[in-house]
């Protein structure tokens, strides 16, 4: 009986965390991967700890995600009768940046193991960054014919902005321009349980739940664009264009239209798009990873 006790307590040694221990982890999302173009690690990506006691044990976390996303959009229009009418097709490229980067700091206090499990709770806190940005470009060419399905005259469109401290989209019909997703710097913090799997003697796997808590700020984000309009007859000589610059950090709209040898220069002030907001929130969350440790 004393032999058979003797060993459940060394067997249960084996896999219980001791005072001076440290343990290193790292966690990853294998899947939704965006068609391979984003690199994604869970906020908690790697993670030390350090045992100041058998029970009692400090964290550090460190977090990255940076996603890549591009989108082409093709579209255009050939009447099957060209007579009196008009021909066209555009192209969209639309690309998205965002980067995200946490680091917190926490405490944990693990209760009993029993056998390979080992569980936990604590609480943490910390900072956490949103960067966002994006570009689009936008082209189209439109060929006019006449009754006798001659070229008279094209039309080059050009739109290309870039966006500062957000995302950006672009409505090719109503020429719109979207903005989303602000950037934004916050402070962190939350209570947490977790369970840690001890698959081999130091190696183990582990999940975790809790409550978190976030207040950030989102400075000015704004977009800034160029169009022009250059449209010629069928020689290729330059009958008419169009140049607008818009600048959304100033709220500035530069408009120069060119009709033969006349030129007409206009300035507008327009609003900034956005102004600096401030956002608090409560979440509950699972560990949306994989959690990989060691410990030596």
């Amino acid at each position: 009986m004393a032999l058979g006790l003797g060993m459940v307590s060394v067997a249960n040694a084996q896999y219980a965390p001791q005072k001076g221990d440290f343990a290193t982890e790292i966690g990853f999302t294998p899947f939704n991967t965006d068609n391979g173009q984003s690199f994604k690690l869970n906020e908690g990506m790697f993670k030390v700890r350090y045992f100041l006691t058998d029970k009692d044990a400090l964290r550090l976390k460190l977090g990255v995600r940076i996603d890549n996303s591009s989108e082409t959009i093709t579209d255009g229009k050939t009447p099957a009768d060209l007579t009196n009418t008009y021909a066209w097709n555009s192209t969209t490229e639309i690309n998205k940046k965002n980067t995200t980067f946490s680091f917190m700091v926490g405490y944990e206090r693990h209760f009993a193991v029993s056998g390979r499990f080992d569980i936990y709770a604590g609480a943490e806190f910390g900072y956490k960054m949103n960067k966002y940005s994006g570009d689009v470009d936008y082209n189209k060419f439109t060929t006019y014919y006449d009754a006798d399905q001659k070229v008279t005259g094209t039309t080059a469109e050009s739109f290309n902005a870039e966006a500062t401290d957000c995302q950006i989209s672009y409505d090719s019909n109503s020429g719109n321009v979207n903005l989303s997703s602000a950037s934004k710097n916050a402070f962190v913090g939350g209570v947490f349980a977790g369970v840690d799997f001890y698959v081999y003697k130091n190696l183990y796997l582990g999940a975790e739940l809790g409550i978190s808590f976030e207040s950030g700020k989102s400075p000015n984000y704004y977009y800034d664009s160029n169009f022009s309009s250059v449209t010629r007859n069928s020689e290729g000589k330059e009958l008419s264009s169009t140049f607008v610059s818009y600048s959304g950090e100033s709220g500035t709209t530069v408009t120069t239209t060119v009709q033969g040898n006349t030129t007409n220069t206009q300035t507008e002030n327009s609003r900034v798009r956005s102004n600096e907001t401030t956002t608090t929130k409560l979440n509950f969350y699972v560990e949306p990873a994989i959690r990989l440790g060691w410990r030596f």
